[in-house]
């Protein structure tokens, strides 16, 4: 009888991890080889709330953006930093789905010089636009 008591209560106490009691669900995005992302993106449903949290640089410039039906979030290169920070951005259900796309813009996709001369700009000189830049019109 001893042994069956302590065998309940272990079960009881491994089914109050495994019970979800906040009405949560999480998936983890884990194809992220070739990306800004220091680590996996964790989506999270809570009551129809949804966020998505994950790792990049300290020098990764982080942004978002809903366009059409996506929660578009862009992550440009800005340098290393040796050390990384958590970001957790909310994501905006249209009708009633959630999707999102992780957009990647490293510092070989734009041309730091052609970015210089927009600042430093000579009369003279043609006018150019910084290879890989995202301009909306």
């Amino acid at each position: 009888m001893k042994n069956f008591t302590i065998a309940i209560a272990v079960l009881l106490v491994m089914a109050s991890f495994t019970t979800n009691l906040t009405n949560t669900k999480s998936v983890v995005l884990s194809d992220i080889d070739g990306t800004l992302l220091e680590s996996a993106p964790i989506l999270e449903n809570n009551n129809g709330k949804v966020t998505v949290t994950f790792s990049v640089d300290e020098n990764v410039l982080v942004s978002s953006s809903l366009i059409g039906s996506s929660n578009e979030i862009f992550l440009v290169e800005n340098g290393d930093s040796e050390s990384s920070k958590t970001v957790t951005l909310d994501l905006e259900p249209v009708n009633g789905k959630v999707e999102t796309a992780f957009n990647n813009i490293y510092d070989s996709n734009y041309d730091v010089a052609s970015m210089d001369n927009l600042l430093n700009v000579d009369p003279d000189e043609p006018t150019r636009r910084p290879k890989g830049a995202i301009i909306w019109e």
